[in-house]
């Protein structure tokens, strides 16, 4: 269980820096965000 909220906390960050990114009209930051969320999901899933 302690591994999930881990990665929930991570997730929070992660949403809160691209809403940041967002909010500043930082799109290149958030898409980059948003690939490395992606990149870290799809290997999740391909360890399991």
């Amino acid at each position: 269980m302690s591994v999930f909220k881990s990665y929930l906390r991570r997730l929070l960050q992660d949403l809160k820096d691209i809403k940041e990114a967002l909010n500043a009209q930082d799109y290149e930051k958030a898409n980059q965000i948003i690939g490395t969320l992606i990149d870290d999901t799809q290997k999740g899933i391909e360890d399991n």
